[in-house]
């Protein structure tokens, strides 16, 4: 039993003489039998730093010499009963005004041998689980370093230390997740760690495959396997898939890359994803070869010549001009326009060129400018009668479009459907 006295060494403060020196920090030294880790260590020098410092901080030196063998058996008697798992052999104070606790301990009972980290990754993909293990890294070896060797009676207050790893081991290396925890001790002892996905988590993805160099009803057929590949973003959070945006991307792309329609038609695969709760991605699927798109027009507002349909056959001659051939078929007349041109693109945004009317026998000069991923920019002069055409296309669908265009003498709204 700890004696009134010892009780009083700790509840009283010191009352140092002006002339004494004083105990002004205590240092504390752990020794084992079987050497703890560097985080257990610390955790019990904390305790005994903190037990030392409450008794002995302000106290005169010639106080702590004359009562040594009391403070080191207080020490002694709190330290056993705050550090479960370990006995302690022996306390051994060396006053000064930095005083040196030493301490001796040694585990009784089972230690831990070894220790199993079993993870819950939850409702994800086996391909999603491996990169989660990825970023987890080696934090089974760290949880090893913390708990292998450990009394298992120990295991109630070191396995706050365990814990503390983890969450270390996620704020830095997987901070999109949370982590619960559940130990049980034992010979093995089993860590158990199921994680939740923190912040805004990916709703709804909604993908788009098209192309500007062939008909997108050819892309079809690639399109369920492209949007069962952009649902497994699902549930996932949004700073996740920002971290591991390359990643993403190159495995949409693969995915659209292994469907018979990419290699039938030698199309190189683009994919661009915009996280956010409603995650959009769209896949470019172009070929270098040759362009053919197929269009139907409807004019809203304009009278005459209301509808058309537009073929248009080009071939790349080397990464930056075509040569193509336009054939305009008018139903309400049953006129046919033939119309051969050359383009030129100056950058992925902007393209430019001219062109021939073989009915009208006059040239037209054209250019193209994309202003954003949806929105882009017509512009065509017909110099022998000094025409100009402007034109503002939005894409609201990969087969629908609409178009806003601008001449001297009238202006109309234009629905495109693309094939």
């Amino acid at each position: 039993m700890i004696s009134f006295f010892l009780i009083c060494l700790i509840l009283m403060p010191g009352i140092a003489k002006a002339s004494d020196d004083v105990v002004e920090k205590v240092t504390v030294s752990i020794t084992a039998s079987q050497t703890p880790t560097n985080r257990i260590a610390k955790r019990m020098s904390a305790s005994v730093g903190t037990v030392g410092e409450q008794m002995l901080i302000g106290r005169n030196i010639s106080d702590v010499v004359n009562g040594k063998a009391a403070y080191e058996k207080l020490i002694q008697e709190i330290f056993d009963r705050v550090l479960v798992g370990y006995s302690v052999q022996s306390v051994h104070l060396v006053p000064d005004s930095n005083t040196l606790i030493q301490v001796a301990v040694a585990p009784w009972g089972e230690v831990v041998h070894e220790v199993a980290l079993e993870v819950d990754f939850g409702a994800v993909s086996p391909e999603i689980t491996d990169l989660l293990k990825k970023d987890l890294g080696n934090i089974e070896e760290k949880v090893n370093d913390v708990l292998i060797g450990l009394p298992i009676d120990a295991l109630d207050w070191a396995g706050g230390v365990s814990k503390l790893v983890i969450r270390e081991v996620l704020a830095s290396q997987l901070p999109e997740f949370r982590a619960n925890f559940d130990i049980v001790p034992g010979s093995r002892t089993v860590v158990k760690l199921s994680l939740a996905p923190m912040g805004a988590t990916i709703q709804d993805v909604d993908v788009s495959l098209r192309s500007h160099t062939i008909p997108n009803i050819l892309l079809l057929a690639a399109r369920p396997t492209v949007e069962q590949a952009g649902k497994s973003l699902i549930g996932l959070p949004v700073a996740f898939i920002e971290r591991h945006q390359d990643y993403f991307t190159a495995k949409l792309g693969a995915a659209a890359n292994q469907h018979p329609s990419a290699k039938r038609y030698g199309l190189t695969i683009t994919p661009v994803i915009n996280p956010g709760v409603d995650t959009t991605v769209a896949i470019d699927a172009e070929t270098d070869k040759y362009k053919v798109a197929l269009e139907g027009y409807l004019d809203m507002g304009r009278s005459k010549d209301n509808t058309s349909f537009k073929l248009h056959v080009g071939k790349f001659i080397g990464k930056q001009d075509e040569a193509f051939l336009e054939l305009d078929f008018i139903p309400s007349t049953v006129t046919w326009d033939f119309v051969p041109g050359w383009g030129h693109s100056f950058s992925t945004r902007t393209t430019a060129g001219i062109k021939y009317n073989l009915s009208d026998q006059h040239n037209i000069v054209w250019l193209h400018q994309s202003l954003n991923q949806n929105l882009t920019l017509r512009l065509e002069h017909t110099p022998a009668i000094h025409k100009n055409e402007i034109g503002i296309r939005y894409k609201m669908h990969d087969f629908l479009s609409a178009e806003y265009i601008v001449n001297k003498e009238d202006r109309w709204l234009r629905f495109i459907g693309s094939l």
